[in-house]
């Protein structure tokens, strides 16, 4: 049916497509998946978010002004105290 230039040609297309089947799974394999990526710098922005509010803080306290926190006891003792 083909002859026998044809079939080589064939067969090598298809060993070079299997390969690069192999080589692309292999890939993302060693790929870190997007959630995870994601998650990653979300921490790394939160904890700088975190390190910038604590710096503005002590500068707040060095200069002499009371730093206000949010904590969510202290508003709930606060406001059952106020109802009282």
């Amino acid at each position: 049916m083909f002859s026998t230039k044809a079939t080589r040609w064939f067969g090598f297309l298809f060993l070079l497509m299997l390969a690069l089947r192999i080589g692309y799974k292999y890939y993302r394999t060693q790929q870190p998946p997007a959630a995870e990526e994601q998650m990653a710098q979300a921490q790394a922005r939160s904890a700088a978010l975190i390190e910038a509010i604590k710096a503005d803080q002590e500068q707040q306290r060095t200069n002499g002004t009371s730093v206000v926190l949010a904590d969510s006891t202290v508003v709930a003792a606060d406001t059952t105290r106020t109802a009282k």
